[in-house]
């Protein structure tokens, strides 16, 4: 009987073991999609990425998620993406350490199905600062005083320049000798240093150094190309060699700051001559020498004129002029601007002449004076 009652229970137990067995199974498989013998450990959890990785930021406050209040958006699919615990985690890092939002949900996107929605946040950017517009300054002029053992390459190399810049802005004539103490004027720019004459145009001094107007004005921040004062120090860029204006004329008198027309001898001087009035200088020169401008002016005649010959009368302003006369052939025109040197005829005996030779006048206000106090 006992025998028959035990082999009953064992069989109801065996019975039972096996009903529950299928039971346990059953919820095992509807919960986790077991579907067959292949077990996949990475496949045994289903996680909501977009949910996870949000509610983990908020948590740590690490970023602050812009929303326009103006626009209601709906929320994204729930949608589930099958991942690892280990991919969770280095997303989960990433995003609460160095990559903004935005990076970390597309990397969490990527690892997930295709069909994953993706949540695309952005951080505030800050707005780049605003850069001030430098202001070109201008110009400077320094004044260097020499100090023992020092010399011009020294100086020059402090204040990066050339030598020539420091020569020229002094009218230094030996750069070997500086005594101690000495001033030295220093342009903050390689170039000369420019003093203003009186009369002296900036469009004058533009063609002297062949500097344009426009880059003499921006160095030195000219507000008025047309009034420059007399005396006014410019600073003239890219300038090697210093060329002033001589000045023709102060407090009403003539200079001795006219250049020879040319070299050669003197056939007759200034004064009468032959019960007449000889009006300049004669010098003697082979046809065809340059004649060139005793100081800058504009051509105001070349042409026949008479006795003279083929003339050329120069105005250098103030009620000056000079001419040339008894030339071979012209090299300028009426109204051209000339410079000092400058070649403006060749010379010739044409006219009233006893020999090739150059008739040279200077004229104060119409009245000729004699040339040799004047020239240089």
């Amino acid at each position: 009987m006992w025998r028959r009652l035990i082999r009953s229970r064992g069989f109801v137990l065996l019975i039972f073991a096996v009903i529950f067995s299928f039971g346990i199974l059953g919820q095992v498989d509807t919960r986790m999609h077991i579907g067959g013998s292949d077990w996949d450990l990475d496949s045994l959890i289903y996680i909501n990425v977009d949910d996870y990785i949000l509610e983990e930021l908020v948590s740590q406050d690490t970023v602050n998620v812009q929303v326009d209040q103006e626009q209601t958006l709906e929320p994204p699919s729930k949608m589930h993406a099958q991942v690892s615990l280990d991919e969770v985690a280095e997303v989960t890092s990433k995003a609460s350490t160095e990559a903004p939002v935005e990076v970390a949900l597309l990397e969490a996107a990527d690892s997930a199905e295709e069909t994953v929605s993706r949540v695309e946040a952005t951080v505030p950017v800050a707005e780049p600062p605003q850069v001030e517009e430098k202001k070109e300054e201008k110009a400077a002029i320094f004044v260097h005083k020499v100090h023992s053992g020092e010399t011009l390459w020294d100086i020059a190399a402090a204040y990066g320049v050339t030598i020539n810049t420091i020569l020229s802005a002094n009218e230094l004539r030996n750069p070997n000798y500086l005594s101690i103490g000495q001033e030295l004027q220093i342009p903050s720019v390689n170039g000369v240093l420019h003093q203003v004459a009186s009369g002296e145009s900036l469009w004058e001094i533009s063609e002297r150094y062949d500097v344009s107007m426009e880059e003499i004005t921006r160095v030195n921040q000219i507000s008025d190309p047309n009034r420059i004062q007399p005396n006014t120090k410019l600073v003239i860029p890219g300038a090697t060699q210093l060329r002033p204006r001589d000045v023709l004329l102060v407090n009403g008198q003539l200079q001795k700051a006219f250049d020879w027309p040319v070299r050669g001898r003197i056939s007759s001087t200034f004064g009468p001559r032959w019960g007449r009035m000889h009006n300049g200088l004669d010098i003697a020169v082979a046809t065809g020498t340059q004649v060139k401008a005793a100081a800058d002016g504009r051509v105001t005649f070349a042409g026949w004129n008479g006795g003279y010959g083929i003339l050329v009368i120069i105005d250098h302003g103030n009620g000056i002029e000079t001419r040339y006369a008894h030339n071979s052939r012209l090299n300028v025109k009426v109204g051209q601007r000339v410079t000092r040197g400058e070649t403006v005829a060749y010379s010739g005996n044409t006219g009233v002449s006893t020999g090739p030779h150059v008739h040279f006048e200077i004229r104060y206000r119409n009245n000729p004076v004699n040339p040799q106090t004047y020239l240089k």
